[in-house]
């Protein structure tokens, strides 16, 4: 009860503070360079890079647990802080980013790098609200993830067919992306903490990840990035071209 309080407040809010800022966007240059830095700070994945590279120096070669990390967070940085930011955006501006940031800050605050639901009844109604959000966009970086696989050698195309395989109590947002990349590089993440939760990923996947497949994530969700503005580009010609 106290979260639908919680978000009877704070949603309604964000959301009339978004409709406030979205006609101010294109009020004069000056103010759609301002709101433009604005919305690149929702999407910025510099200071999520320069996390991971940090990292990635510190650790040692046996520190599988830290790289796995990393190439967890890589994803669902890519997933949640771009394509699911710009979906958001592109169909419904501030009024729709402000509340879904407000979600998703409260989500990964209690749950970290986990792709199973939190289970606090306090979070149910914020993870419903925010998945019901991410889907569209999560759905795209999923396909991103997936075709990306097509362009670097060494990978597994069955990465497709991986995100139609659903599993109990996870986060569609996180899972769908995390199982697409798992499967075609043949790699295996926890689900949540402890010995007995499954693994994502295909059966023979390695858990014990080095900066080889760190690097070679990377080099995945670069493709995805560039496959999806490639795929913008087509939508704009294409829109431009229409009488």
């Amino acid at each position: 009860m106290r979260g639908i309080i919680v978000l009877a407040l704070f949603l309604p809010a964000l959301f009339w503070l978004g409709r406030l800022l979205d006609p101010l966007l294109f009020a004069s240059p000056i103010s759609f360079v301002a709101f433009a830095f604005a919305l690149s700070l929702f999407l910025r994945q510099h200071r999520l890079w320069a996390d991971i590279i940090r990292d990635s120096k510190i650790a040692g070669p046996k520190q599988y647990d830290l790289t796995r990390d990393n190439v967890m967070r890589a994803t669902f940085g890519f997933t949640d802080g771009v394509a699911c930011n710009l979906v958001l955006f592109a169909v419904g501006g501030f009024s729709l980013l402000l509340p879904y940031r407000f979600l998703r800050a409260a989500i990964d605050q209690k749950i970290g790098l986990n792709v199973a639901r939190p289970d606090s009844p306090f979070l149910r109604p914020f993870w419903l609200i925010g998945e019901l959000a991410a889907l569209p966009g999560s759905i795209l970086a999923t396909l991103a993830i997936a075709a990306a696989h097509i362009f670097i050698p060494g990978t597994h195309l069955v990465a497709f067919l991986a995100p139609l395989r659903g599993r109990k109590g996870a986060l569609p947002s996180r899972l769908m992306p995390l199982s697409a990349l798992a499967h075609g590089l043949n790699l295996s993440f926890r689900f949540a903490p402890g010995k007995r939760q499954p693994w994502i990923g295909p059966k023979d996947g390695r858990a014990k990840q080095t900066g080889a497949d760190l690097r070679k994530a990377g080099l995945v969700l670069v493709v995805a990035t560039l496959l999806g503005l490639l795929a913008v580009l087509m939508l704009l010609a294409f829109t431009l071209a229409t009488p």
